[in-house]
């Protein structure tokens, strides 16, 4: 019997051992038996690029979405053929933001098949706003002007600190993506349109940094220290939550004492939209074997969470049609999300960009913090500045 590796990225050791009977049954179907190997997010990065480096490891893997352009442009994966793409059901069948994520930019080859959806979302008690009098939940979230409207009526009526987002190094890998929504909506972008230069210095992203951080004073000092930004929400210390799908579908299992408090909203404008998506190795010698296992699992049932080993829904549109949607309102939040939301550019430097701009959020947040009375477009012209003459040369090279 033929014997393929597969890498999952998992959020807690041993979440990929669900997997193991669905594995058992494409083993049944197919005869190919699969190794399963569960990779950590917080080290997900360095080792999925050892396998790019080095050429040895899994056959297939899922990973996240803003690591296949790097890995693509130094032909360390291998593209799926038209007809495996017509197999899959063609772009049409995913969201487009997460199909998109496996295309380079101005390049029509196929890199990444999407699996797992993750998009941002807001939480909030709906306890804590009908005290202050807010009724109307969704209005209280419907523009960025609202929301502001909304920790503002929550910290006059003593909640300190009610907002609960990233700013600490060790939670670093969503930084970026809280962010984008920010610079986004002000108009503004991380690279231009034809992918030579950044411009994330550049006025309008420059607007939505500063409405970005503008949030500091919603937000407690400590979650500069946190490892789980979520806990402070749950602990009822914040009361709005910025955060993925998480929430709505494990914690809302593990926490029935919930109940109908916890409420869920649409990010106002554009927010990021991202997840994990299958690719094959290069190096794979059992590629047609790894691509019946993609096809596989990328053809389960739709349903929420789309895999029993994360908390993260599916990516095809088909499931919009799922019965939940109906009466589920996490759900149909989670998916209006990823048909609305946005990726980050596919373009090959985009893994060393990423990375640099998190270190810098994190660093303006600590200042920020430090000395909240400081001048903010100083700091972040500071900050961003520097880092984006050093990124445009490596551009330009």
């Amino acid at each position: 019997m033929i014997e393929i590796g597969f890498s999952v990225m998992e959020g807690v050791e041993g979440d990929c051992n669900n997997l193991l009977p669905l594995l058992d049954a494409f083993e049944k179907q197919y005869h190919i038996h699969v190794n399963l190997t569960g990779i950590n997010w917080v080290d997900g990065w360095s080792e999925i690029a050892k396998f790019g480096i080095y050429g040895h490891g899994p056959d297939v893997s899922s990973i996240g979405t803003t690591w296949i352009a790097s890995l693509a442009s130094v032909q360390a994966l291998r593209p799926f053929t038209p007809q495996q793409i017509r197999a899959l059901g063609g772009a049409d069948a995913f969201f487009e933001s997460n199909w998109r994520a496996g295309v380079l930019s101005n390049d029509p080859t196929v890199w990444a098949i999407p699996w797992l959806g993750d998009a941002s979302v807001l939480y909030y008690w709906k306890d804590a706003l009908e005290k202050i009098g807010i009724r109307d939940f969704q209005a209280a979230f419907a523009r960025d002007a609202a929301l502001i409207d909304t920790l503002e009526k929550l910290q006059k009526n003593g909640c300190a600190y009610p907002l609960a987002i990233t700013t600490s190094k060790n939670l670093s890998s969503a930084i970026l993506q809280e962010a984008a929504h920010w610079v986004w909506g002000a108009g503004g972008d991380f690279i231009s349109p034809n992918g030579r230069q950044v411009i994330f210095n550049k006025p309008a992203a420059l607007q939505g940094f500063k409405n970005y951080f503008g949030l500091r004073r919603f937000i407690s000092p400590e979650s500069l220290a946190a490892t789980f930004i979520g806990r402070s929400f749950m602990e009822g210390k914040a009361m709005v939550h910025l955060t993925g799908p998480w929430l709505g579908t494990t914690g809302r299992n593990q926490h029935p004492e919930w109940g109908e408090r916890l409420g869920v909203a649409q990010v106002p404008g554009i927010t990021f939209s991202g997840g994990c998506s299958f690719v094959i190795w290069q190096y794979s010698p059992h590629s047609q074997e790894a691509f019946e296992l993609v096809r596989f699992l990328s053809s389960q049932p739709t349903r929420i969470p789309a895999s029993p080993h994360s908390h993260e829904p599916p990516t095809r549109r088909e499931a919009i049609n799922m019965p939940s949607i109906e009466y589920d309102p996490f759900h149909r939040i989670y998916l209006q999300a990823l048909q609305t939301g946005r990726s980050f550019p596919a373009i090959r430097q985009w893994g060393s960009i990423e990375e640099r701009l998190i270190i810098e959020i994190a660093d303006i947040w600590e200042e920020l913090f430090a000395n909240p009375d400081q001048d903010l477009d100083a700091c972040l012209h500071k900050h961003l500045d520097p880092l984006a003459h050093r990124l445009n040369i490596a551009l330009r090279s």
